[in-house]
C-alpha cells in the first residue's frame, strides 16, 4: 500500500486545484512535471509546456469544466489530459502529458506527466505509472463518494492508501 496526500497547488473561487505527494517523496507529482520541463531545449516541448501552464491558468481562472481535458484512462474513470493541440496540421496533439483526475468543476486533482514517444500510454511504462496511480486514487475517491462523503470538502485533510 501507498500512502497519497492531497496538496493544494491553486485555490481560488473558481477551482481548488491539488496534486499529489506520494509516500516517500518530498515533492507533488506536478511539482516534479514542471521542474523536469521548465527549461527544455526542444522547442516544440517548450510549447507544449507552455501550453500546460496556459491551460493550468484558464482553470485558476473559470474552472475545471470538462472542455479543458481530455478523456484518457478507462471508460469508468475521471482520468484526464489537459490537451495539446498542434498548430501543425499533420500533428493532432503535443507530445507532453500532464494527466489528472477532474472531479467536478471546482476541483481538479493533478497528478503527473511526461513526454509521450509510443502511440498509447499503455506502451509506456512512465506514462503508464501516472495513469494507474489516478485509476487507484479515483477508485478510492469512489467509494468516499458513494459512503456519502464530499470529496471537495474532504480533500483538505485527506491521506488515502492505495495499491
Amino acid at each position: 500500500m501507498r500512502q497519497v496526500e492531497f496538496v493544494p497547488f491553486k485555490l481560488t473561487e473558481f477551482a481548488d486545484i491539488f496534486s499529489i505527494r506520494l509516500e516517500g517523496k518530498e515533492t507533488t507529482e506536478l511539482q516534479e512535471f514542471l521542474i523536469a520541463f521548465k527549461d527544455v531545449d526542444n522547442i516544440s516541448l517548450q510549447k507544449d509546456f507552455e501550453q500546460i501552464i496556459k491551460s493550468l491558468a484558464g482553470i485558476v481562472q473559470e474552472g475545471a469544466r470538462e472542455s479543458f481535458f481530455r478523456p484518457e484512462g478507462g471508460m469508468s474513470d475521471r482520468v484526464c489530459a489537459i490537451p495539446l493541440l498542434s498548430s501543425n496540421k499533420s500533428k493532432q496533439h503535443g507530445t507532453l502529458r500532464l494527466y489528472s483526475l477532474r472531479i467536478s468543476n471546482q476541483l481538479l486533482i493533478v497528478g503527473g506527466g511526461g513526454l509521450k514517444t509510443t502511440r498509447t500510454y499503455e506502451e509506456d511504462v512512465e506514462l503508464h505509472r501516472h495513469i494507474s496511480t489516478l485509476q487507484c486514487i479515483d477508485r478510492e475517491l469512489v467509494k468516499m463518494e458513494k459512503a456519502g462523503k464530499n470529496i471537495l470538502e474532504e480533500i483538505y485533510n485527506l491521506i488515502l492508501y492505495i495499491d
